[in-house]
């Protein structure tokens, strides 16, 4: 069983869908006990990848780029579950959910996070996760690691003030509590 569980909250909203169905997951780990580190993404700035290769050139496969990602390099490397908490915006993730995906190249590259589970929470105000879905399982095997699981719910729009429903809820809170 995992010890370490990183949640990464993708939402330019404070308080949004998906980082609702986010807490009821961690709630689910801690009482399994796991030590939880949640991340918001809205909350940092984090430049998106720029294809330079320095991380490759340099040899020591650290990304130049001098930002919040630097302080979550250690957390990634250190977490054995990682989630990705977003909601569906155009069939993928948020843009500051790619932007941390993609800073990720320099650490996949250099093999330093492999062997990872890793889960996926989606929200959306339409149908539409099967797509985003199928992106998750995609970059689980890019990157090396194991599909965990997801949840997702469609038909919440923002102004939806009860947020996902009490089932999607508990997906969420036991499958904290399994991974």
């Amino acid at each position: 069983m995992s010890n370490k569980v990183l949640i990464i909250c993708g939402s330019p909203h404070a308080n949004s869908h998906s980082d609702a169905l986010a807490k009821e997951f961690a709630a689910g780990a801690q009482e399994s006990g796991k030590m939880v580190e949640i991340v918001k993404l809205v909350e940092m700035k984090i430049t998106p990848c720029s294809g330079c290769t320095a991380c490759q050139k340099s040899g020591d496969w650290q990304c130049i780029l001098n930002d919040d990602m630097q302080a979550l390099y250690d957390s990634v490397q250190e977490a054995d579950v990682i989630v990705l908490a977003t909601p569906l915006y155009f069939l993928t993730v948020s843009a500051q959910l790619k932007a941390f995906i993609d800073r990720l190249y320099c650490k996949h590259h250099a093999k330093l996070i492999r062997d990872k589970k890793c889960v996926l929470i989606t929200t959306s105000g339409g149908p539409g996760s099967n797509v985003i879905i199928d992106y998750f399982d995609a970059f689980c095997g890019l990157i090396g690691w194991e599909n965990a699981g997801a949840v997702a719910q469609g038909g919440l729009r923002r102004d939806n003030a009860d947020g996902p429903d009490e089932a999607k809820r508990a997906e969420a809170y036991e499958l904290g509590k399994s991974v």
